[in-house]
């Protein structure tokens, strides 16, 4: 009886839950058509609209969004954020060209900017208020769904337990519909084992593959019927001459496009930078560049200029700063910084002078971090024909990921794993995370 009403009470809540996104949406939605509306027509004499309006726009709109959302398990699946957002984006400009054909067809003396003006508000709105109504339902006890995770990593556990976005609880596993199968977890045949029995057990099994060095959110599976089996079909985007070139477009058209907004900081920095001490603005050392060409990378100067007897003499004096540098490459503290470069360092605001190697096609955006020409070896032969392969950028996953608290393996290891799992959306996303690292002032000392 207890257990057929903790069903019942689960039940309930995914439907309140449901429910309330669906809702929300509907708000959202509504919100961005008459937000973008009183834009357009505030200053004209048809500022109000009636029935009319609802009945040719707004209901349409939400009728073609929510379905696509809901073709894509918005409602149903339990996504994280990034991963929903993305959904959310392929959603909304979907809907955008659904939209204005239907209005092309049936009301040609419609204002576009009505439709398109929403929908490029939804894609700002719509994930905040994802962010919001999770959080809220969380909090509530109603976007909770109890699970087991059956893995031997700590950090997995906790990415998939803490995240209340997920909304996933560790549970008792006899009560649990869902479990998680860590595959790295057991050998083979054990975990072959595990996943038929789960199976049989759970309304839904979720496992991690072997095969973590890629990513297969963007692979295609397909099925081989007469052999009973699937086809995971991994395709090396760095290979695309189509994805090449608009890498290239987006990463000049955009240096050029933020370099206006970017020059009053720009001459500010240079500014304090010789206030506070003598010595050129800019700091130039040689890196390695795509197939290990060697190129002059650009810093905003965050050193003194006799910074070689400082340090000798800091060595000198901290011998265990040299073990550390081993691991870390780099100094735990180093007396070589300036007063301002050590601000510029800890909030990344250095490498804003690398925009400069990006207007020169050395460098773009985001990337692996451009490494050392001393660093070569230390990268391993077999690592360098994946990371020297590609340009290096101004941030990179390494620099998203807590640089400072990781080892020079670790580095690598991401650098491999960004490089062989490379895609336009990664890089966004990268993008969005940098100037939260910045902000925070995370990652640098």
């Amino acid at each position: 009886m207890m257990k057929l009403k903790k069903r019942k009470s689960e039940e309930f809540k995914k439907f309140i839950s449901t429910l309330v996104l669906l809702l929300s949406d509907a708000f959202i939605i509504s919100l961005s058509i008459v937000l973008s509306y009183m834009f357009i027509h505030l200053f004209q004499n048809n500022f109000l609209f009636g029935f009319d309006f609802i009945y040719k726009t707004i209901f349409p709109s939400y009728l073609v969004l929510t379905l696509i959302l809901t073709y894509s398990g918005m409602y149903t699946d339990r996504y994280d954020f990034w991963h929903e957002t993305r959904l959310i984006i392929k959603g909304v400009f979907f809907s955008l060209i659904l939209m204005l054909a239907y209005l092309s067809l049936f009301d040609n003396n419609n204002d576009n900017r009505e439709i398109i003006y929403p929908f490029l508000l939804l894609l700002l709105l719509l994930p905040i208020s994802k962010i919001m109504i999770k959080k809220i339902l969380f909090e509530l006890g109603y976007w909770k769904l109890g699970v087991q995770v059956l893995s031997k990593n700590a950090y997995l556990s906790s990415e998939i337990l803490n995240n209340y976005y997920l909304g996933y609880i560790e549970s008792n596993r006899k009560e649990v519909k869902i479990v998680f199968i860590d595959s790295h977890a057991n050998n083979i045949e054990k975990t072959s084992k595990l996943l038929e029995n789960e199976i049989l057990a759970r309304e839904q099994v979720i496992f991690v593959p072997v095969f973590d060095k890629y990513q297969f959110t963007n692979s295609n599976v397909y099925e081989l019927a007469n052999a009973r089996t699937s086809l995971v079909v991994l395709q090396n985007r760095l290979k695309s001459k189509s994805r090449i070139y608009i890498t290239k477009l987006y990463n000049y058209i955009l240096a050029i496009m933020i370099l206006p907004f970017l020059l009053p900081i720009l001459g500010l920095i240079a500014l304090l930078i010789k206030i506070d001490s003598n010595g050129p603005v800019f700091f130039k050392q040689k890196r390695l560049g795509k197939d290990g060409k060697i190129f002059l990378v650009y810093k905003f100067r965050t050193m003194h200029i006799n910074s070689d007897d400082v340090l000798k003499q800091y060595l000198k004096e901290n011998p265990q700063e040299i073990e550390n540098y081993k691991k870390f490459h780099k100094y735990e503290s180093d007396p070589r910084i300036t007063k301002i470069g050590n601000i510029l360092r800890n909030t990344s605001l250095d490498e804003l002078a690398q925009l400069v190697n990006v207007l020169k096609i050395e460098m773009n955006f985001v990337g692996p971090r451009p490494y050392m020409v001393e660093e070569k070896e230390l990268i391993g032969e077999k690592n360098q024909e994946i990371i020297l392969k590609v340009k290096p950028g101004i941030t990179g996953l390494w620099q998203v990921s807590g640089r400072s608290e990781l080892s020079f393996q670790k580095r690598i290891d991401l650098d491999k794993w960004y490089i062989q799992n490379w895609s336009m959306w990664m890089d966004f996303v990268i993008l969005l995370k940098t100037f939260k690292v910045v902000l925070d002032k995370a990652g640098a000392r």
